[in-house]
């Protein structure tokens, strides 16, 4: 422990080097001389303005400086003073100070030894510095993160409950729709509900943009890479891009590239497609162009526009969410302010590079780097993206369970319309109770969220487990809140996304009802 130096301990005031001292008297830290004998040889006045302690009273003080460190505290500085007694140094380890009138400030304290002129052991320095200051700030900063995560986390619960509502009277209107469709003969009438259909995909497109935003903090979007001709993509994106250009007499130039990348292709084309219709919405006269170049090991997909151009200090923030250039109004034909921001955040998942150059008045362009992939020859899969007949699921029957009835009543007329016999429930028990009749089911549709916290996965599970068959079950979910996505995820049934249209629901059942699945019928005939 450091001593109490006595009046012969103390340095004089004409020492050798008293104009070092004279300078160390007007350092802005709190500075201690200890010397080799452990005896406070010098404190500077500064120790007032730090402690409320002076000088005299420092030198006076028993076991010097621990009576003024906070006594939690002191452990940790008489640790430090020995290793500083033992020759050792130490930089900016932080304890706090109770100072002489009560009021705790907080410090960090660093040490070195001294030698004299003669290399001899002249004891060990202290210099304090005061860092209240700093720490105030520190959880100033620590406070306003909390706070922006608890907004943030709300927003996230706000916009999943949002969603999940806005949902379900979507899916009711597509399915009856889809339903009322396939009754209509003449063509007025059918154009109609194609329109009806339209709108609800216009809703659909913000849902989904929040669906892509929640599965991805959610971690449930996992890339699944293939290899794939970039021209399969691109012939894709002009089909879908080419009647919105056209309504705002833009030319869209797609330029073909034969070259073959490896990355997940549905997710690539979420990207180039985010930024096609990016470059269309902001674009008012002249022509968007989409091709591609190579660049070192990978394919440079470029997406260039004649429109506004972005400003320099903005081109980074057009990345954030809900973020839009010269749109106050949210004008809802300017967008969402969310294509960008998915751009970014699908294309870090993928780890692909997403680069940015832009003139004011003249345009932009936006690149998306792709790896190639190991080998050019391509042997092109089959396709199965063309329109799936209702006849592969006539005659099924299918189980539909959702404790809200219209959603019920929805499915079942377009299941109807189709040929399949329903079975319908709004619950576990409700399911295992239409079970009694002796019908088995083909396939089972269920709303992910029950009431009483029961799930759709947990009434598929008590069905296959009552008719001992691991029957196909396919999860309709309205929730974009991560952890429930995560949850419907871990299931590893097939997941739709409401409101699922009439087309994406046939082919997700075709699909389950596929022979040679292993939850198809005809391979469940053995029981458990």
């Amino acid at each position: 422990m450091i001593k109490t130096a006595s009046k012969s301990d103390r340095a004089p005031s004409d020492w050798p080097d008293a104009p070092y001292r004279a300078i160390a008297n007007y350092t802005y830290d709190w500075e201690t001389w200890v010397g080799p004998d452990n005896a406070v040889r010098w404190v500077n006045p500064a120790v007032e303005r730090v402690t409320g302690y002076s000088v005299a009273e420092c030198q006076a003080m028993p076991d010097y400086p621990l009576p003024m460190i906070l006594e939690e505290d002191r452990p940790a500085v008489a640790r430090y003073l020995a290793s500083a007694a033992r020759g050792g140094n130490g930089n900016h380890e932080e304890f706090r100070i109770r100072r002489k009138d009560g009021v705790l400030r907080w410090g960090a304290v660093s040490w070195q030894p001294i030698a004299d002129e003669d290399g001899r052991n002249a004891g060990y320095r202290t210099s304090v510095r005061d860092i209240t200051d700093t720490k105030h700030i520190e959880t100033q900063l620590r406070d306003a993160y909390s706070e922006a995560e608890k907004a943030d986390r709300a927003k996230t619960l706000f916009l999943a409950a949002a969603s999940h509502d806005l949902r379900q009277p979507l899916q009711a209107i597509s399915m009856f729709s889809g339903a009322l469709k396939a009754m209509l003969e003449d063509g007025k009438s059918r154009d109609i509900v194609t329109s009806i259909q339209e709108c609800i995909g216009g809703a659909n497109e913000l849902l989904e943009a929040l669906l892509d935003v929640s599965r991805l903090d959610a971690g449930v979007l996992v890339p699944r890479p293939s290899d794939f001709i970039a021209c399969d993509l691109l012939e894709r994106i002009e089909l879908e891009f080419e009647t919105q250009a056209k309504a705002k007499q833009l030319a869209l130039r797609i330029v073909p590239s034969t070259v073959i990348v490896r990355t997940d292709q549905a997710l690539l084309h979420r990207i180039i497609g985010n930024l096609v219709a990016n470059a269309i919405r902001y674009t008012d006269r002249g022509r968007v162009l989409v091709g591609c170049r190579l660049h070192g090991r990978c394919l440079r997909f470029e997406i260039w526009d004649t429109g506004q151009g972005i400003d320099a200090e903005q081109r980074d923030r057009v990345f954030e969410e809900f973020f839009q250039i010269g749109n106050p109004e949210r004008d809802r034909q300017r967008g969402l302010g969310l294509g960008l921001a998915i751009v970014r955040r699908m294309a870090a998942l993928l780890r692909h590079t997403v680069t940015l150059d832009s003139d004011l008045g003249k345009g932009s362009v936006f690149r998306v780097d792709v790896p190639l992939a190991n080998s050019q020859d391509y042997l092109a899969e089959p396709n199965s993206s063309g329109t799936v007949d209702e006849s592969v699921v006539a005659g099924r029957t299918i189980m539909v369970i959702d404790d809200d009835p219209v959603q019920v009543a929805a499915l079942s007329s377009l299941l109807g319309q189709w040929g399949c016999q329903v079975m319908a429930a709004n619950d576990v028990a409700g399911a295992c109770q239409a079970l009694d009749g002796g019908n088995i089911p083909d396939a089972i549709l269920a709303d992910y969220r029950l009431r009483m916290e029961e799930t759709g996965a947990e009434a598929i599970s008590v069905v296959r487990r009552a008719i001992r068959r691991e029957i196909p079950g396919i999860i309709i979910t309205g929730d974009t809140e991560p952890a429930r996505l995560m949850q419907a995820a871990s299931t590893g049934m097939a997941l739709l996304a409401k409101p699922v249209d009439s087309d994406e629901l046939l082919s997700a059942l075709a699909e389950a009802l596929s022979p040679g699945k292993a939850g198809h019928p005809r391979n469940n005939t053995k029981e458990h």
